[in-house]
């Protein structure tokens, strides 16, 4: 039988923004409506640490944005300091690249989280599965996604158990907005 849909508003979400040479990109982690403004800026900082080394010279993490259970509006939230990345300068070929972190909720619903920007190592396969994670930095990443409480939950407002494995492609939804 198939889940009900629910509305994009039905948990509290903070999105974190992004440049990858100039693109703009988010990642949205929902979280529960008790989770405040200061403790998300600290959840984006280790995911950074966690991942700055891959991260391309040319990608910035700019700013945090949030908004509330039941509002689709955005609003800048400070306590954020611009970051760019360390690792070698994203290729034209890789940008439209994404890793890709999968995750189930206990009822059942699907959660994913894509990050963009990451150095130009995986030029060679279209698609590169890394399952189980082997590489540091991913393993950190996906460390994260499961111990933040209360933060990359599901739709539903469960949090997922995110899987120890993610996938490396082009991402389809980036190349049709760059058309």
């Amino acid at each position: 039988m198939p889940l009900t849909p629910l509305p994009q508003d039905n948990t509290k979400r903070y999105k974190l923004l992004y440049t990858v040479a100039g693109i703009n990109h988010s990642m949205t982690s929902r979280c529960s409506s008790a989770q405040t403004d200061g403790n998300a800026v600290l959840h984006f900082q280790a995911c950074l640490a966690a991942l700055i080394n891959t991260l391309g010279t040319n990608v910035t993490w700019v700013g945090i944005e949030v908004a509330l259970q039941g509002s689709n509006v955005f609003n800048i939230i400070s306590g954020w300091t611009p970051t760019a990345g360390t690792g070698g300068a994203v290729s034209l070929v890789d940008r439209p690249r994404a890793i890709c972190y999968p995750g189930r909720t206990s009822n059942g619903r699907k959660s994913k989280v894509f990050v963009y920007g990451t150095g130009s190592t995986y030029v060679t396969p279209d698609t590169y599965e890394e399952d189980p994670l082997v590489t540091a930095p991913f393993q950190g990443f996906q460390g994260l996604l499961n111990s933040q409480a209360d933060f990359w939950l599901g739709i539903d407002g469960v949090k997922p158990t995110w899987y120890f494995r993610n996938t490396i492609k082009t991402n389809d939804h980036y190349v049709d907005s760059v058309r």
